[in-house]
């Protein structure tokens, strides 16, 4: 990746100040290249006379003059988006606080509204996640963002003057024995004064620092197989009784908790009783944490807006075509292989028992064939191992936990014993009646990609004849030698058979109607 120009993010948030640098190419292509964070507790700051003290502008003039010395040493930095949430908003003193820094640093700080912030949250979520429908909560330091959309739409959104920070200290800090009592009351009560944010059956997605401990707190206890925070999904009951943990620890016991940033100590505990106060008022029963939040809300504008476009229209197709890129995948090959793999499926499925619905078959083995050749980039003769690991360890937007592990399975089959064995550490996520189905579709997508061992699309077309009593016959239309493709296709159909228990035969035609002989 040619990288042309650079986009810096700097993200001052009540609780953390945090530089990202994203390179971008000439065909929009992006990748983030650096990612600092300096803890600052801004809203610690905020004196009696609502002005950041002067304490609080040391803190904040540090940070950015070190952000500001890496940018100076970066090449091809084209923009600098520099952006300014809740503790600014309090903070009455900003504007002159503002025109310090740009005096100082040179850097220009835009302040975002509440209903600003909520809206990038929501952007984020919706070109980075497979969520159409869902409620967000973005909790910072001193401020709580939520929202609602519906196929993708932005619906409602709120700003709540209350984060992390601002409630540990308020509800917590006191020591009050029922502060979390007290606390989910208040929370009820000021969640339900709008009916959009309660008895939704709608999933909550949450964004920033404490949603992201949460969850990979879960992940460790759970012993969670699968590499990657982004899209995790947690259900409200393992939710609760993390929260209920959370409660009954010291501040000194939370700091030592695997997955728990020590910084975060103290308010992950109010950050927890929001986010599952807000997961108990609702019916959508999961929790899931998008990676992405307000930094990449702001990205994707101007990244979205330089293209000219609104919304990545189908955020698994964008990041299918990263991956082609990244890993040199030949769509011209994947795209007719896909094709026969549908040709053999479509042929077969009535003598399958349809427990899952056509669409959802179809959308496996179209993404699984997208992805079945992704090995090959590291090793050709291990390319199946490699395939299984790259789609079980990389962060692929717009695609569940759960379905990353099928089009694993499904892209990297070799054989039945070798599903089985890389299927055996995920038990908890796959059921049998799963794998039957990820092993039929794994052994068409490998009959399919014999149909075309040569890589030179001599196989036109594939037919499927069913008849009773009779082994199921595939026809193979070819237009030039089908030598290895013959060969492949007979050592291979035996998974195919296996996978629906009947006997299989597969005869190669010339389009003139002449079977072909080795």
């Amino acid at each position: 990746m040619e990288i042309v120009r650079k986009h810096a993010m700097i993200d001052i948030g009540s609780n953390s100040i945090r530089l990202v640098v994203i390179g971008i190419d000439k065909n929009f292509f992006f990748k983030e290249l650096h990612n600092f964070k300096a803890v600052a507790r801004l809203s610690n700051y905020i004196d009696e006379d609502e002005n950041l003290s002067q304490e609080g502008i040391s803190i904040l003039l540090t940070v950015l003059k070190r952000f500001q010395s890496i940018l100076g040493r970066e090449k091809n930095v084209t923009a600098i988006d520099a952006v300014a949430t809740a503790a600014m908003r309090k903070a009455k003193n900003r504007d002159w606080v503002f025109a310090l820094a740009k005096k100082q640093t040179g850097l220009t700080i835009r302040l975002l509204s509440g209903l600003k912030e909520a809206y990038y949250g929501y952007y984020a979520i919706i070109n980075s996640t497979f969520i159409e429908n869902g409620i967000s909560i973005d909790i910072g330091g001193g401020s709580t963002e939520v929202t609602m959309f519906l196929n993708r739409k932005l619906i409602h959104a709120h700003s709540f003057p209350f984060g992390a920070v601002t409630l540990y200290h308020t509800f917590y800090a006191p020591g009050d024995t029922n502060a979390g009592k007290m606390l989910k009351s208040f929370l009820i009560k000021t969640f339900s004064q709008f009916d959009w944010l309660v008895d939704q059956e709608l999933p909550v997605i949450g964004i920033g620092g404490s949603a992201r401990n949460l969850a990979r707190i879960d992940q460790i206890q759970e012993h969670y197989p699968m590499v990657g925070l982004h899209q995790y999904t947690m259900p409200r009951e393992r939710l609760d009784a993390l929260t209920n943990t959370l409660a009954s620890m010291t501040i000194e016991a939370r700091g030592s908790m695997d997955g728990l940033s020590k910084d975060r100590a103290d308010i992950i505990l109010p950050a927890a009783v929001v986010i599952n106060t807000l997961v108990g008022l609702n019916r959508g029963g999961t929790f899931m944490l998008s990676g992405e939040g307000i930094r990449e809300g702001v990205f994707y504008e101007w990244l979205l807006g330089a293209k000219g476009v609104n919304q990545i229209p189908y955020v698994l197709n964008e990041s299918i075509r990263y991956l082609r890129k990244n890993f040199n995948l030949d769509a011209n090959h994947t795209s007719y292989v896909k094709a026969l793999a549908f040709q053999i499926f479509d042929g077969i499925s009535p003598a399958i028992e349809q427990k899952y619905s056509k669409k959802r078959t179809a959308w496996l083995l179209s993404h699984s064939a997208d992805l079945a050749y992704i090995g090959e980039y590291v090793n050709n003769e291990s390319s199946s191992a490699h395939t299984f690991y790259l789609l079980t360890n990389i962060n692929i937007n717009g695609i569940s936990h759960h379905d990353r592990l099928a089009v694993a399975l499904i892209a990297s089959f070799k054989s039945q014993p070798n599903l089985l064995d890389f299927a055996a550490p995920f038990h908890k996520m796959v059921t049998k009646e799963e794998l039957k189905l990820y092993e039929i579709l794994g052994a068409v997508l490998r009959l399919a990609h014999d149909f075309d061992r040569t890589r030179q699309h001599v196989v036109d077309e594939v037919k499927v004849k069913i008849s009773r009593k009779k082994p199921l016959q595939l026809s193979a239309y070819y237009h030039d030698d089908p030598f290895f493709e013959d060969q492949a296709a007979q050592k291979h159909k035996k998974h195919l058979e296996r996978a629906l228990q009947m006997p299989i035969t597969v005869t190669f035609k010339e389009r003139a109607g002449r079977l072909f002989k080795r």
